[in-house]
This record gives C-alpha cells, sequence and structure tokens, in this order.
C-alpha cells in the first residue's frame, strides 16, 4: 500500500509567511499519534500530505510521511485510502517536476531565441548556449566546435566546466572520433563509455586530451543549416552516463539556435565585406540585411509563441500569416493534426516530398496545378521524424522566407515534442487505468479512478475487455496504427502483459474488434489474434475474464487459428482443459482420438468427421443427424458403418466424450 521509497535524507522543513513575518508550520512537522482515532490521524495526515505538496517538500520528507503513517492502527477502509493518497500525491509531486523541466527547457530555449534575435555577440550567444546546454542536460561539461573550412576540420570554440587548458585547443579532422561520426550523418551521436568504444576511430591526441579531462561518456548533436554541419554541440560527464531523447531533442534545438548564430555571423560579415569592395551593392545589401532582420523577427514571434504555451494550431496560423499563404501540419502517417494543405497533393507525393526533405535538410518544393507552389519542410524531433509542415500560396517562395519556413519547421518540431510528453503523460494514466481494472485493484469508473482519465474519456459498468495478441510489433507501433479507430470517449487501451488491452463500452464490440483486425492488416501486413470477452458488470470478475481470454490465445495457437476474431465464451471450455499443456497438446489429444477419421477425410475427400460431429450432437439420432447433414438417413448408417471400422472405439462409453471434444476442435480449427 505504502508507495514512497525510503531513503536516508533531512526531512524539508516549510514555512509559510503571515503577516510579514516567518514561523514553521506545525502541520507539517506535527508527528501523528499512533494513540489518536482513525478520523482524527486521518484529518493530521491529510493536512500534513497537503502541506508538503504546497511547499514542493523534498522527497524524503513524503517518505518520513509515510513511515510516521505506518505506526497508526488504521483501518482497512482507512489505509486502502491513505495508500491511494500517496500515489496521488506523489504522481501530483511527479507532474509538477516534469512540467517544471520543461518551462526551464522553454526557458532556456525562448532566451536562446531572443540573444539571437537580438543580434548580440556571437561568442556571447554560443557561450551562453553551451553553458544552458550543460545546465538543462546536467552535464559535467559543455563545449562547441566549429567548422574550419580552410584547415577541413574541426575547432573547439566555446567551452563550459573544462579545466584542462589543453582542451580548449583540440582540433579534430572530419573523419575521427565522435566528432567525425556526427558530421558524417548529420545525427546526434554518443557514446556512453568513450574510451572502450570502438564504433568510431580514435586519435591518440584526442584520446589524450579526453582523458586529461576526465571525460568517460560524451554526447554530439550536429550545429546544421541547410544540410551543411557548421559544428558539433558537446556535453560530457565523467561518469558512465546514457543520454535521453528527451535530452536529445532540446540539445538539437539549442544547436539550432547556435547555427543561426554562426550563420548570422557569416552573413553578416559577408554583408559588411561586400559594403567595403562596392558601394554599388549597397541596395542589394540593404536588402539581404532587411531579409536576415524579417527572418530574425519571425523567428522571434514564433520562439515567443511556444515560450508562452501557444498551441499547434496557433503556430500555423502565425506561420500563415507571416507568409501570406495557407499552411498545415501532418503527422508522421501524413495525417493532417493542424491547419490545411492544398486538394491536388496526393498521399504518394506528399510522402516522396517528406522523404526528400529529410534526406537534404531542406524544404522541397512542389509545383500546383493553379500555377502556385507547395513546399513541403520534414519536422524533425531530434533524430526523429515527427511529420511535415506544408506551405502553399499562389506565388513562389524567396530564399529568406523559405528560410522562416523552414524555421518554422523547427519550431513545430518543439510543440510536437511538447504534445508528445503531454500525450505520453495522459497515456501513463491510462494505462495504470487498465492495469489497475485487469488485476482488478481499482475501480477505475468510480468518481476518485475517473479523475485521472482524460476528460475526453467517458467510461462505466459493464464494460468489454478485448486482448490483441502482440507477436512481430510492439505496443507502440499497434497504438500507433489504432488511435484513429480507439479514440473514441467510450474506450481505452494500453499494453498490458505483452498484449494490447482495449476497454470499452462500444455497443457493438466485435465490430469494432473487427475494424481493429482490418486496420492493423492493412499497416502490417497481417492480422492478429484478437479474443473479446462477455459484458463484465463489476471489478472482481474482471482478472477472471482476463485470464479467460489469455488462455484462448493458447488454444488458438494450438489449433494453428492465430488472425481469427473470436468471443472468449466460444473457446473458454476447451481453452480451460488444454491451459497450461503446452501448445502441441491439442495436435496430440485430436490425433489420438480422431486422428485416423481426419486422415481418410483428408485422402477421400469425405466427411465423416462432419457426420459423427452431427451424429453426436444430435444426440445420437441418425435421422435428425441425416435430416442436419441433408443426407438419407441410409447414407447415414452407412458412414456410421465406414466410422466404426476406420475409428472402432468412438462408440465406448468411456472414449465418447473425448471423441466429441475433438471433433469439436477439429471444426473449430477448419473455421476461416
Amino acid at each position: 500500500m505504502w508507495q514512497c521509497e525510503r531513503r536516508p535524507a533531512q526531512q524539508k522543513k516549510t514555512s509559510r509567511e503571515d503577516g510579514g513575518s516567518k514561523m514553521t508550520n506545525p502541520i507539517g512537522t506535527m508527528p501523528i499519534d499512533p494513540q489518536t482515532s482513525g478520523s482524527a490521524a486521518a484529518v493530521t495526515y491529510y493536512r500534513r500530505l497537503l502541506d508538503l505538496l504546497d511547499s514542493n517538500a523534498s522527497l524524503s520528507s513524503f517518505e518520513q510521511l509515510t513511515t510516521d503513517a505506518k505506526d497508526v492502527a488504521w483501518s482497512e477502509e482507512l489505509a486502502d485510502t491513505i495508500g491511494d493518497a500517496i500515489a496521488i500525491t506523489m504522481r501530483l509531486r511527479d507532474n509538477f517536476e516534469l512540467k517544471r523541466k520543461r518551462e526551464i527547457e522553454l526557458s532556456a530555449l525562448y532566451e536562446t531565441a531572443r540573444d539571437l534575435s537580438a543580434l548580440r555577440d556571437t561568442d556571447q550567444i554560443l557561450q551562453a548556449i553551451v553553458q544552458r546546454a550543460r545546465q538543462l542536460v546536467g552535464s559535467d561539461i559543455a563545449y562547441l566546435s566549429a567548422a574550419d573550412e580552410e584547415h577541413g576540420d574541426f575547432f573547439v570554440r566555446t567551452t563550459e566546466g573544462v579545466i584542462s587548458q589543453d582542451f580548449a585547443r583540440i582540433r579534430v579532422p572530419r573523419n575521427i572520433g565522435v566528432c567525425g561520426s556526427v558530421a558524417r550523418t548529420r545525427r546526434p551521436f554518443y557514446s556512453s563509455n568513450y574510451p572502450a568504444d570502438h564504433k568510431f576511430d580514435h586519435d591518440a591526441g584526442i584520446d589524450r586530451a579526453i582523458h586529461g579531462e576526465g571525460i568517460v561518456s560524451i554526447l554530439g548533436i550536429p550545429l546544421e543549416l541547410e544540410a551543411y554541419v557548421m559544428g558539433v554541440l558537446f556535453v560530457g560527464d565523467r561518469y558512465v552516463r546514457s543520454y535521453t531523447p528527451q535530452e536529445m531533442a532540446v540539445l538539437s534545438s539549442l544547436g539550432t539556435f547556435a547555427a543561426l548564430a554562426i550563420e548570422n555571423a557569416r552573413l553578416l560579415e559577408e554583408a559588411q565585406r561586400a559594403l567595403l569592395l562596392a558601394r554599388e551593392a549597397n541596395a542589394a545589401l540593404r536588402t539581404k540585411a532587411d531579409d536576415i532582420e524579417q527572418a530574425a523577427v519571425a523567428h522571434e514571434q514564433l520562439t515567443e509563441l511556444i515560450a508562452r504555451g501557444g498551441s499547434l494550431d496557433d503556430l500555423v496560423n502565425r506561420v500563415s500569416n507571416l507568409l501570406k499563404g495557407q499552411a498545415g501540419v501532418v503527422d508522421e502517417s501524413r495525417h493532417l493534426i493542424s491547419g490545411a494543405f492544398s486538394d491536388h497533393l496526393t498521399d504518394e507525393a506528399l510522402a516522396k516530398a517528406v522523404r526528400e526533405s529529410d534526406r537534404v535538410g531542406r524544404s522541397v518544393s512542389l509545383p500546383s496545378t493553379d500555377g502556385g507552389v507547395t513546399v513541403v519542410t520534414a519536422v524533425m524531433g531530434g533524430s526523429a521524424r515527427l511529420g511535415a509542415l506544408i506551405f502553399s500560396r499562389s506565388r513562389a517562395l524567396s530564399a529568406p522566407e523559405t528560410r522562416t519556413l523552414e524555421r518554422s519547421a523547427i519550431v513545430t518540431g518543439i510543440v510536437l515534442l511538447s504534445l508528445d510528453r503531454i500525450s505520453q503523460i495522459a497515456h501513463r494514466n491510462v494505462a495504470d487505468t487498465v492495469s489497475a481494472l485487469l488485476r482488478g485493484t481499482t475501480d477505475p469508473f468510480s468518481p476518485e479512478g475517473a479523475r485521472r482519465l482524460s476528460p475526453g474519456i467517458s467510461l462505466s459498468w459493464p464494460v468489454t475487455v478485448m486482448l490483441v495478441e502482440l507477436v512481430t510489433i510492439t505496443s507502440a507501433q499497434a497504438s500507433s496504427a489504432l488511435r484513429s479507430i480507439l479514440a473514441g470517449r467510450d474506450t481505452i487501451f494500453a499494453e498490458f502483459n505483452g498484449d494490447l488491452a482495449i476497454v470499452t463500452n462500444a455497443p457493438e464490440p466485435d465490430a469494432l474488434a473487427n475494424r481493429i483486425s482490418e486496420k492493423l492488416e492493412e499497416a502490417f501486413g497481417h492480422r492478429s489474434s484478437i479474443v473479446i470477452s462477455d459484458p463484465i458488470t463489476t471489478l472482481d470478475k474482471v482478472p477472471v475474464e482476463y485470464e479467460g481470454l489469455r488462455r484462448c490465445f493458447g488454444l488458438m495457437r494450438g489449433l494453428k487459428q492465430q488472425g481469427r476474431v473470436v468471443f472468449e465464451k466460444t473457446l473458454s471450455v476447451y481453452a480451460l482443459l488444454f491451459h497450461s499443456k503446452g501448445e502441441n497438446a491439442v495436435d496430440l489429444f485430436m490425433r489420438s482420438s480422431i486422428g485416423a477419421l481426419v486422415e481418410h477425410d483428408e485422402k477421400r475427400k469425405s466427411q465423416l468427421a462432419a457426420t459423427l460431429l452431427a451424429y453426436l450432437d444430435t444426440g445420437r439420432s441418425a435421422q435428425k443427424a441425416a435430416e442436419l447433414l441433408g443426407i438419407h438417413v441410409n447414407t447415414m448408417r452407412q458412414r456410421l458403418d465406414a466410422i466404426s471400422l476406420i475409428n472402432p472405439d468412438w462408440a465406448d462409453p468411456s472414449r465418447t466424450l473425448e471423441v466429441h471434444i475433438a471433433l469439436r476442435l477439429h471444426i473449430l480449427g477448419q473455421a476461416t
């Protein structure tokens, strides 16, 4: 019941300001008297719990509170309630920490964008980016290596947390080390144990500098602009660690800003050099400067939009207004999730354009039938492709407008990553709900349990549970393919014990299951086994029904009937008989009971097995069985004589039940 981990830590003291003075909060530190009545102790406990949550106390404070509560003689019902309160409080605290971390990340990105838009000293901007990279990832050091076109290598331009002076003098060839891997692949690359990692070529001089700094783990992020890697942003640690996709995504965004800073500096130098070379180029330079300024203003507006929590629709509208056209965003499956795009664009053409944009790192233009233009830009989140930004208008985009669109795609990636983070939190709540339901531990449809679900979900008893057997695909792949089908208010789904569990109030669960099977076949080329329960009315019946659904998968494999949609009640009796007997138990049972009869039917194309099943189903009435099969009663008797010759012990009272069951399994195994 008690879910806090015990760790040695100091109890965090909390205080409030009251009338201008500070005083220790008596509720947050008041011990729970074991002699106090259950209700009074619960009130004290809840007050302490809320006080710790309100003051954002450390984890050790919650652990101490949990330890204190264990000494109180709670009633069983009150103990369960206290346990639920602990779980909810810890989730609230974890959600707050996640949101706080995301706020810090967005704030760092916004500050970096503001620095860039202000066009301050490039070295100051790069130093700020390196400092923020180190802080966001919590690494020991961070540094930025820039490309040297004259020498064809990379040199360390900015560092943070570096102790050794020799480290700042490192020069790395383009084909050596982590830097070379990042420059070659244009993708993030990390090594959890740099000295022992042989996935890239080492250089003795570089290895000495790395060793002198004590670096063990290192992550490199490309500074890329217009398909050209102009540098690499690094973070490193003096111990073995790995780096999460979220950390890579945030650093990739910082890397993009660093690339923009370097590019802006280069463009400014070009403008100054052109001004000195020829006064006649003044008009062109002014235009170029205006373009750069407009691009910076546009980028600042987009970054400010996401920094204050703007939605994807807000971003699409801002891009449409900035570039005077129509913008839309599609996901990785090319389904429209915001805005709109031209009707003339086919799915095949769009898929090809997205792949090409991802490959070259630039936007791809497609001609329109109305004389306009459609520009497609892949939206990336770290090294993963999240979808695409599509923009259409009646006239072609200028070079600065194209850069603005491509930078808008970068910002779109940040928004999609944020939405994905929120979606992961919501999915975790759903997964917890499904797990609690199938284990029979918590009623998710009670008023308290329903609050854990998204506002758009509404479920009530009775429910139907479906299990989808996942063999060659992951639950994430299946969930992504089925999200549009299972997006209703009356359905939730999550992975459970290796299968995809679906809980629904759908009035026709078999129709829903068939749509699921068809969608999985369309997406992955094969059907998945799906078993459907009868309506379940109470929580205590759910675990039993779930075990029955699981047993059906084993029977379907034994009958070689994978990929079917079945109701559990049609297989439950037989599945229970062969549970934990091995997948070949069904085949051995059928061979020993009716093997000779089935082989005769297969060789002679006869129907003796079906004849005997009809005879047994009709209570051994030859007349009724003949009518059921549509044959003459004499033909029926002749077939029974033939059956007795082939399988003489079928009429033995001790074997009749086995033969009858084997015949039914045989018919089930022939179903399509």
